[in-house]
């Protein structure tokens, strides 16, 4: 098939519409558990907590790939990652191996943990070209505002196909942390239950390979594996008990690359390094030492 630089051209700027997601405390503790949060992580699940609930920040990813709270609802999850999936299997008669490669979250303004609705805005903003044999990957964007048009937060989220390596676009620039050399000031170890991805699955997140075997097999996966964006909130959460416990309304910015696939059941080990006030770098690595995410900045006021 010949191809060009102008090859999706077509998609660039456009994006699902605008859409809504209405939610209550009880979403706000589904997605706390469904990220890790323990029994005895009050804040984050009990509706009734003496000092009041609280909304982990990547709360608000939620709209950006979801089939449960979303308006209008669709019955598999939509985003304008999709755009290209769905443009590249026309054009290939087959989809192609794709895998979420990065999340980079901003926030702008405070989560209501009790009840709200979220306004959403996304759009593709490029799609790189990886090189020959490579694949592209596709920059989408989402702006989250509540219903009073206040701005709550703004995602840049990557993924990664298969497919048309070498088209002759835009080079895609995967960004590189120097850590520190020295033993980190953070390392946090805990356990991954084992049906984690079904448990947040029930945020949205409906993706058939993080939950049947026969799709995982099929796409040539061992096991169905952790959603990318459970496994980004779950170090989110390490990060902020490790550093400001119970303030997860400090955080401003978080940044990561899905290096590996997750497959929970397992223990996660969070190692973080203090760069400067407000702002560490970190990684996630399994029990086998296999990187799960890297490329980590995590910055708080």
């Amino acid at each position: 098939m010949t191809v060009d630089k102008s090859l999706f051209d077509p998609l660039i700027g456009q994006g699902c519409g605008p859409r809504t997601m209405k939610y209550t405390w009880r979403d706000v503790s589904l997605y706390a558990l469904g990220v890790g949060a323990g029994k005895y992580d009050l804040p984050y699940f009990y509706e009734k907590y003496k000092d009041g609930m609280k909304a982990l920040p990547t709360f608000s990813l939620l709209p950006y790939i979801n089939t449960v709270n979303m308006e209008p609802i669709r019955h598999v999850p939509y985003g304008p990652n999709e755009l290209v999936s769905y443009y590249i299997e026309e054009k290939l008669g087959h989809m192609p191996n794709r895998l979420h490669m990065a999340m980079e979250l901003e926030l702008h303004g405070p989560i209501d943990a009790y009840q709200g609705t979220f306004l959403t805005e996304d759009r593709l903003n490029a799609v790189y070209d990886r090189g020959e044999g490579k694949g592209v990957v596709a920059d989408c964007a989402m702006e989250v505002y509540d219903l009073a048009g206040r701005h709550v937060s703004t995602l840049h989220s990557y993924h990664y196909h298969a497919a048309f390596g070498g088209f002759g676009g835009e080079k895609f620039d995967s960004r590189k942390i120097a850590y520190p050399d020295r033993e980190p000031d953070y390392v946090v170890t805990e356990y991954m239950a084992d049906n984690l991805a079904c448990i947040y699955r029930l945020s949205g997140d409906t993706y058939e390979v993080h939950v049947d075997p026969e799709v995982a097999e099929h796409y040539n996966y061992e096991m169905p594996f952790l959603q990318g964006l459970c496994t980004y909130g779950f170090a989110t959460r390490m990060a902020i008990q490790a550093v400001i416990p119970y303030q997860p309304e400090r955080v401003r910015h978080i940044y990561a690359q899905m290096r590996s696939v997750c497959f929970p059941g397992r223990d996660v080990t969070f190692k973080g390094w203090k760069l400067e006030e407000g702002k560490i770098c970190f990684t996630l690595t399994d029990s086998e030492g296999r990187p799960l995410l890297g490329n980590g900045l995590f910055e708080y006021e």
